[in-house]
């Protein structure tokens, strides 16, 4: 509530907090180090900064982590589903390496029944699902007519 300034114009909105630019936003605002232009090639360098403990890039991650899994916790909570997939390049290259940790804060905020019927896993599609599943549409409407 009353939280970040999300680009949508509303507050506290869960992509004010994980997503790729409010995570570089954030880390700015801690102080953190420069980071390149690119917005991928930033967010690659602010996840591998992440290792070391202690440092600005690992406390933004943490947060960024916390705060996903949480969601993901309330989520699950709420619509009870059979599998949660990770996708986009900015969520394959958070979970290809916090998974683990992500999976630990879902469980720490969801009811365990229903985190135990709830598999959490990444894309296999790559960053470019959303890509690939928009172009199905007009083959399938081709194939069906």
């Amino acid at each position: 509530m009353d939280g970040r300034r999300c680009r949508c114009g509303n507050v506290g909105c869960l992509e004010a907090y994980v997503g790729a630019e409010a995570m570089l936003e954030r880390y700015a605002e801690a102080g953190g180090d420069p980071l390149p232009a690119d917005q991928e090639t930033a967010l690659a360098h602010l996840v591998l900064a992440a290792s070391a403990p202690g440092t600005t890039a690992a406390r933004v991650v943490d947060e960024t982590v916390r705060y996903l899994g949480a969601s993901l916790g309330g989520l699950i909570n709420l619509l009870a589903p059979e599998r949660i997939i990770l996708g986009g390049w900015a969520g394959l290259l958070l979970g290809d390496r916090y998974l683990g940790e992500l999976r630990e804060a879902a469980a720490r905020h969801s009811l365990r029944h229903l985190f135990a019927s709830t598999a959490i896993e990444l894309c296999r599609l790559g960053p470019d699902a959303v890509a690939l599943g928009a172009a199905t549409l007009p083959l399938e409407r081709f194939l069906d007519g």
